[in-house]
């Protein structure tokens, strides 16, 4: 819910405020400015849950969600709606953190990657649900959608009442053997850092700009343009869950090799499209490819890294990949600015799925 919500009612919004000084990149800028701040304080909120517990910042963190996820319905200023969108940055760090955290308190091994997937696949899920809620409130309104984080208000008293506080258990240090030092494969755990932080960026051109390419076409509603974006992210909750069935018969890198192909190829596709269904083909192939990311990068990473610099490793990745979601907008609206959204499309798609060819192509060639 923290970002992609409200990405069908961004070009009303960029109407709204067409008086203020650049306002549609400010309106790109209110979808992924929660990820700024998940980056800038998701290492803090680690310290606080592991110093004050779990449940009390879980609370705090998902009142202040609610408050002021939904502060867009009300305030009169981007400016404003732009500060209430760092607080919802905040807020989702918080609970990020938390939920993984008790996730690793309450379950152990095969249980635990079990609940891990579970968890995955309703973030995807919830998704496709609260994007298509965003398209529909945003024919009433262009405040509407806001409203939808007023939901995680009604979980407060679930939270406080079946959430319990684990007990602190003792932490093992750095092997004595290494001398805290521990071989990472440094070059492996680059490498999928910057594959999640360039799948991510390519993630996030649909919801910042489909919308508005969509809106070219004449009477598209926000419903329909929110239906499309669901779509895209209920195709790569699909993929995701027969992830396992992927790594049964492909290594890592084969799998990347896939996922960004099917992305780039559908890129182009979007950028050759003349209606709204052609749009709808290319965002589907682009889904699936969009679905194998973040398993891949999630699965691989923590079956490299040690076990005392996991931790570590896995903050590292979730810094690339809601990097990738903020500088998305910063790195191709300039440009759309210079092109069009249909030619970011086509320069992105295809450099991306040549690059995956000619991997692959040399990857045959070695062996």
């Amino acid at each position: 819910m923290s970002g992609a919500t409200i990405g069908p009612v961004l070009p009303l919004m960029s109407e709204v405020f067409a008086d203020t000084p650049n306002a549609e990149f400010l309106t790109r800028l209110v979808l992924t400015m929660p990820a700024l701040f998940i980056v800038l304080s998701s290492t803090g909120c680690g310290y606080l849950v592991d110093r004050y517990g779990r449940k009390k910042i879980l609370l705090g963190a998902t009142l202040l969600y609610g408050l002021s996820g939904s502060a867009g319905a009300w305030l009169d200023t981007l400016t404003a709606i732009l500060v209430s969108r760092a607080l919802l940055g905040i807020s989702v760090a918080a609970v990020m953190t938390v939920c993984i955290t008790l996730i690793g308190d309450y379950y152990k091994d095969t249980e635990r990657q079990h609940f891990m997937g579970i968890q995955t696949a309703a973030m995807a899920f919830g998704g496709v649900i609260f994007i298509s809620a965003g398209g529909f409130l945003a024919d009433i309104s262009w405040r509407a959608p806001f409203l939808i984080y007023t939901f995680a208000l009604f979980l407060l008293p679930a939270i406080a009442l079946i959430i319990t506080e684990p007990e602190k258990a003792e932490t093992s240090g750095p092997d004595p053997k290494n001398n805290g030092v521990s071989r990472a494969p440094l070059l492996t755990i680059f490498l999928i850092i910057a594959a999640a932080f360039t799948g991510m960026a390519m993630f996030y051109m649909i919801p910042v700009h489909i919308p508005f390419l969509l809106s070219g076409f004449g009477d598209i509603s926000n419903t329909r343009i929110g239906l499309a974006l669901s779509s895209f992210v209920l195709m790569g909750a699909l993929v995701s869950l027969q992830y396992h069935r992927f790594l049964k018969r492909m290594s890592y890198p084969s799998i990347y090799l896939i996922c960004f192909f099917l992305l780039g190829s559908g890129y182009m596709l979007i950028s050759f499209s003349d209606s709204y269904y052609e749009i709808y083909a290319g965002m589907i192939l682009g889904g699936i490819g969009s679905g194998l990311l973040m398993p891949n990068s999630n699965v691989w990473l923590l079956s490299e890294a040690p076990d005392h610099l996991r931790g570590r490793f896995s903050g590292m990745l979730t810094t690339a990949v809601f990097l990738g979601q903020f500088l998305s907008p910063i790195m191709t609206q300039p440009l759309v600015d210079v092109l069009s959204i249909s030619m970011v499309f086509l320069v992105t798609g295809g450099a991306v799925a040549s690059i995956t060819l000619l991997l692959t192509f040399g990857r045959f060639l070695i062996k």
